[in-house]
Parts: C-alpha cells; structure tokens; sequence
C-alpha cells in the first residue's frame, strides 16, 4: 500500500495563526487495513474517493462509502477500517488554529456531528491535492491556505443550502398542517379521513402522516378524534341538546358508538361529563 502524507513542518509548529495546515495526503489502502488507537493535538478531515470503510470512534461505529467525509477532533482515540472486499480511497487534510472551531460549526461538523456527504463533483478531492503539490513544492503557505479555505468553504455553502432546504420543508410543512386544521375544523361534525385531508391538499397520505407528526407528535387520525370530541364537550357543557343529536350532528351511527368513544377518550360517559359542568 503507497501513502502518500506531505507536512509543511518537520513537527507541529508553535504558530497562534487562524489557520494553519499541517499536512495532506492521500492513499489507496489493503483490504482490512487498519490506523488509529492513538491521539493527536490537531484536527483531521478525510474524505472517501473510492470503496468503503469503518470509523469507530469510542462505542460509536460510522459505515463510510464513497463521497463521505469524516472528522478526527484532537484528543480522541479513533480507528478506521478498510472493508475487506473493497477498500478504500482516501485523501486528508490535517489542521488546527484559532478559527478552525467556527469554520467546522459553520460546516455542521463537531464531536456530535462528525460525518458528512459531498458527491456533487470532485472539487474536495481536488483542494486536498492542490495542498499536497503545493506542499511538496513551493510551499507557499497563502495559496495552501487558500485551498483549505476553499475545502471549507465548500462544505460550509453544502451546510447553508442544507437549512435553507430544511427550513423551507418546514415552512411548508407547517402551511399544509394550518390547512389540514381549517379543513378539519370546518368539516368537524364530519367522519374526516386521512384519504379526505390528502386529496384536499393534494398530498399523498403518507406525507399527510408525517405533516401531522412533525407538527403535533400525533397521526392526522387521533388529531381528528381528539378534535371531535372536544366538540362533543362543548355541546355537553354549553347546550342542552339531548346526547341523541350530539350524536347525530357529530356524525355517528349509533349513539352508543359516540357514548363508547367518549368515555375512551374522557374516562367518563357524556351524561356525567354534562352532570360535572353543570355542578361547576
């Protein structure tokens, strides 16, 4: 296995800087082989360019493939694997100073979060060895820099399109949730469907689901029931209808299955919920 690793400094240097690189590299690895059980006082990024691998960190075991990225933080003990029957390719970057935590928040990495996924071309890959030839060569420091800016910089506008996308789901997802309950509240006295709410939104049912767990913790149908039945308590506290018509407005067959799905949800009949109002 060749592996090829460039530093810029015989040892970590002394230096207080926003960024400094330390080294860059890049390898084609054996089956099974195997680094890591050690520390180190500076941070190490590695991206996957070809096959697959194991990152474990503590109890935590990470399954990598192709275009997936992970983060070795200072001080933490890591092992990564090549798999067996295809190996990976990797490149790193090596990295430390008095930006690095901002520039690896902005990026959505840290010891929470230290995998991520760019497969939109090979620019990581490339910035990687643009900072090992220039390593090897001129050592320019500004222009390796550069190129780590530009690394992070990449991940970090992946990060922000990532929110913008998620808080744009959201934004929707909470439109269609507020159209769900005007629906609902103006068809209450109606047996509502989740096929009804999807049509009406023009969703599928299953994207109806997760709209209303996103937003309540509840399916659309224990929403609907609950709803309903806070009906029911208003005309029973609020009216003297007979249970009868409450029953019927409410869309029910029977009386006896509103009684049933009342008491299930109230832990009382609707007689003595309409007894307990009326003493209050």
């Amino acid at each position: 296995m060749l592996v090829y690793d460039q530093y810029l400094y015989e040892e970590k240097p002394d230096l207080d800087d926003d960024v400094v690189v330390f080294h860059a590299g890049f390898c084609s690895t054996a089956p099974n082989y195997s680094y890591g059980k050690d520390t180190r006082d500076y941070y190490l990024i590695h991206y996957v360019t070809k096959g697959k691998g194991l990152y474990r960190v503590g109890n935590t075991l990470y399954h990598l493939k192709e275009n997936d990225g992970f983060l070795i933080l200072p001080g933490s003990t890591i092992v990564h694997t090549a798999d067996k029957n295809d190996p990976w390719d990797v490149c790193w970057v090596a990295f430390f100073g008095r930006e690095i935590p901002k520039l690896l928040k902005d990026a959505g990495l840290d010891e929470d979060h230290l995998i991520f996924h760019y497969d939109k071309d090979d620019f990581l890959e490339k910035c990687i060895k643009d900072i090992y030839n220039e390593s090897r060569n001129q050592k320019n420091t500004a222009y390796i820099k550069g190129a780590f800016y530009q690394f992070m910089g990449k991940l970090i506008e992946q990060q922000q399109e990532q929110r913008r996308q998620k808080n744009r789901e959201e934004a929707s997802s909470f439109s269609h949730f507020e159209d769900a309950m005007i629906y609902i509240r103006r068809n209450i006295r109606y047996q509502i469907s989740v096929e009804h709410l999807a049509n009406y939104l023009r969703l599928s049912p299953s994207q109806v689901y997760r709209i209303f767990m996103a937003n309540t913790g509840k399916s659309p149908q224990k929403v609907i029931r609950d709803m309903r039945m806070e009906k029911a308590c208003e005309f029973l506290a609020k009216t003297d209808l007979p249970i009868r018509e409450i029953s019927e407005w409410l869309d029910f067959e029977y009386p006896s299955h509103f009684c049933k799905q009342f008491k299930n949800k109230m832990k009382m009949s609707p007689s003595e919920y309409r007894k307990l109002h009326e003493a209050t």
